[in-house]
């Protein structure tokens, strides 16, 4: 049930601002140089300007051609600065970015982020840039040893922190991971993203108190997604406290009822609660959004037994029959209700009845053993079954000894 984490590209895109991206971005468009260079029309001058470069007044333009989405012309200008300036680092910046974001050209990218690099070498900056398209790009190592140099640069850097940790788990170092997400909330200690990830990590590990606290901490944050809530429940789960579980998920079902692996961790819930209503009430629900999905038409039918409504649970078992022809669990919850229903016959005295109901499911059984995944249990439950016939039979004859025939 585990559960679905927050998309990492778009976590790491957020950590490292647009506006870096754009260096020089200014709210006016730039002045043409000499007739060469592409701008947009219809441009107006709002005012008096600082004197700039011909590179930078260049990589300006590209920004705001970014900025209306014409990547060729943004691109041409980024080439246009370097060519004019090959020591003018943001037009590598810009650049680097439109090829790894837009174009996906990711060796283009990477040359370009490796020249600023190059240039700017004692620039945090510059790292966390090749390091984030190193991990865009899948090569994790040279993420990590990138990330590594920017906190080195700056220690105050809790993105670069945090995306190491990204990096740290890609590579399945979780401990290293562990250290990077605990300093990153060291340096921001109201930023649920490493809180979270911390949270996620513990879960991992099956270190149920430290997940629990950790999404504990993110839910007083109000950051807590309807993902976390669940998995939080599930950790209740874990460790007991069904009641709390309980209350985790009918909170993220009351803002999402199609959720259905919540659902059916509140069917569990209530299971071990002892509460067979309340289970077959999230069983039905399951079955009216997914009608054709067997397992949970097979879980409805169990928890129709457990509650004793046996006629509820041969219905359906055969609905289940009819999505999933040769189901072995719809015999066994078929033949379970047959056994119920014969043991109350018993009762009554109507032996032969409730022999009869035993040899259907007895019957029922015999055909799931074509399912192999029941085979083994199948032929269980049909010897005992035959066990029981065999006790009928002998209480009966044990009757007619009594009454002297």
């Amino acid at each position: 049930m585990l559960r679905r984490r927050p998309t990492w590209v778009w976590v790491l895109l957020l950590a490292i601002p647009l506006a870096t991206f754009l260096p020089g971005c200014i709210g006016t468009m730039p002045v043409e140089d000499e007739g060469q260079l592409l701008t947009i029309k219809g441009a107006e001058d709002t005012g008096p300007r600082r004197d700039i470069s011909p590179a930078e007044r260049a990589a300006n333009s590209a920004g705001e051609f970014a900025r209306v989405r014409e990547i060729g012309k943004a691109i041409e200008n980024y080439e246009k600065a370097i060519g004019l300036d090959p020591t003018y680092v943001d037009a590598y910046y810009g650049i680097g970015r439109l090829y790894l974001v837009e174009t996906q050209e990711f060796e283009k990218s990477l040359e370009m982020y490796r020249a600023a690099r190059d240039i700017a070498p004692d620039d945090p900056y510059a790292h966390t840039s090749l390091a984030y398209a190193y991990f865009v790009t899948g090569d994790y190592q040279s993420s990590v040893e990138e990330y590594v140099v920017a906190v080195q640069l700056d220690a105050t850097n809790a993105d670069a922190y945090l995306n190491l940790g990204y990096a740290y788990e890609k590579m399945e170092m979780d401990l290293a991971a562990v250290n990077a997400y605990r300093r990153a909330q060291e340096l921001t200690p109201d930023d649920a993203r490493s809180t979270q990830s911390l949270a996620q990590l513990y879960y991992r590990a099956k270190m149920y108190d430290q997940a629990i606290a950790a999404y504990e901490r993110v839910r007083d944050f109000g950051a807590a997604s309807e993902y976390a809530l669940s998995i939080l429940g599930f950790l209740y789960m874990k460790v007991g406290d069904h009641e709390s579980a309980e209350q985790l998920f009918l909170t993220v079902l009351a803002r999402n009822p199609q959720d259905f692996s919540t659902r059916a961790n509140l069917a569990n819930v209530y299971r071990t609660l002892g509460r067979a209503d309340k289970v077959a009430e999230q069983y039905k629900e399951l079955v009216a959004l997914q009608p054709s999905n067997p397992d949970y038409v097979a879980a409805l039918a169990d928890a129709y037994n457990d509650m004793g409504a046996h006629d509820k649970a041969v219905a359906t078992a055969r609905q289940l029959l009819e999505i999933s022809p040769g189901n072995g669990s719809a015999y066994i919850a078929w033949a379970k209700a047959l056994e119920k229903e014969g043991a109350g016959l018993q009762r009554n005295g109507h032996h032969e009845d409730a022999v009869a109901k035993y040899e259907a499911a007895i019957g029922r059984l015999q055909q799931a053993t074509s399912d192999p995944t029941w085979r083994s249990h199948a032929q269980k439950e049909i010897d005992r079954q035959r066990q029981l016939i065999e006790i009928a039979n002998q209480e009966k004859l044990r009757d007619i000894w009594d009454s002297g025939q």
